[in-house]
């Protein structure tokens, strides 16, 4: 990393933390496929732990995806068993077009339909399967919703495929020691560190497809450095094919600008910014987390936040905060 470089993308999160964007900040850039820049502002260092909440799905789900199809396990048209004797496609789950609704208060559920409830046990899934079931089945005209629900059951299905849990599967759940805190949750009573944010997944067990996993920057970055070895036919344990395929705009459904597992920039008030290529993908996670890939010039940026226990307003000012903080790199790095 050159000075000048690490100066630049400092500066950017000394900014956010006047801002007041969140305690915590932390990134990690590469371009032409390289690192260029780590650092952190505020509470945090560039080994600080953050819950990367919705990240979880493309660093665990969607990849596990990629990782078997590459393999040959199964094609991306097969059918998904689901609640309730429903079946979806692989493809319509990862792009958000099973037809389930964006959400549901699993813990409202669980503490209604069974009294003394512990996270994660056989009764609360067998609650939440069932009230999913119903869901399914309620399924119109087929569109893209982004939907963690859809993701819970696409975990559900990656650990019948492997017969070991998402915990198995991925190192990403549970590392969490030296994690950045998210603030405190009313029903849970608490202030949260090292402990999910997202009330679902805990509801959950603390695992599942669509939260729950934690990582720092440099983790993330190292992540997308290797999805972006795979495009460009250079990968290990993933097929470039499958990964462009996954990325392909032609996956997007009218009016959505969701390919498979990953968003892409929309013509205007992109969190890429302004300056992200046609090929460009990317995915935000809700405590504050974001990473984005652009496959034109190898560029990857890393934004970990914990704007969730921040001050009021924190959602508004990453909202404006993100799509500056990556044009200043775009345009530190002459890629604008």
């Amino acid at each position: 990393m050159s000075r000048d470089d690490a100066s630049a993308l400092q500066e950017l999160l000394e900014e956010g933390l006047r801002d007041r964007v969140a305690p915590a900040l932390s990134a990690w850039v590469a371009v032409d496929g390289a690192l260029r820049a780590h650092g952190a502002a505020g509470e945090a260092n560039p080994d600080t732990v953050f819950d990367l909440a919705s990240l979880t799905k493309p660093m665990v789900v969607v990849t596990q995806v990629m990782e078997d199809v590459s393999r040959g396990l199964y094609q991306l048209d097969d059918p998904v068993e689901l609640a309730g004797e429903q079946r979806r496609t692989y493809r319509e789950l990862l792009g958000h077009r099973s037809g389930l609704p964006a959400w549901e208060d699993l813990w409202a559920v669980a503490t209604a339909e069974s009294p003394g409830w512990t996270p994660g046990d056989p009764e609360v899934w067998r609650v939440v399967e069932g009230r999913i079931a119903t869901l399914l089945e309620r399924r119109g005209e087929p569109k893209t919703v982004y939907s963690d629900l859809g993701y819970i059951q696409l975990g559900l299905a990656l650990e019948r495929v492997h017969g070991r849990t998402l915990r198995e599967l991925s190192d990403r759940f549970g590392r969490t020691a030296g994690a950045a805190p998210t603030g405190p949750c009313p029903r849970r009573r608490t202030h949260l560190s090292g402990v999910v944010h997202d009330l679902n997944c805990w509801t959950l067990g603390g695992a599942a497809g669509h939260a729950g996993a934690f990582g720092s920057a440099a983790e993330v970055g190292h992540w997308a450095l290797e999805l972006l070895r795979a495009y460009e036919d250079r990968g290990d344990r993933l097929d470039g094919g499958v990964v462009r395929e996954f990325w392909d705009r032609g996956q997007r459904s009218e009016g959505s600008t969701w390919v498979l597992g990953w968003d892409t920039p929309s013509p205007s008030g992109s969190s890429g910014g302004r300056f992200m290529s046609d090929k460009a993908v990317g995915h935000l996670g809700f405590t504050g987390t974001s990473v984005w890939l652009d496959p034109a010039c190898g560029f990857i940026a890393v934004l970990l936040t914990n704007r969730v226990a921040g001050p009021e307003g924190s959602q508004d000012r990453i909202r404006t905060y993100r799509p500056r903080f990556h044009d200043a790199l775009r345009q530190h790095f002459r890629l604008n």
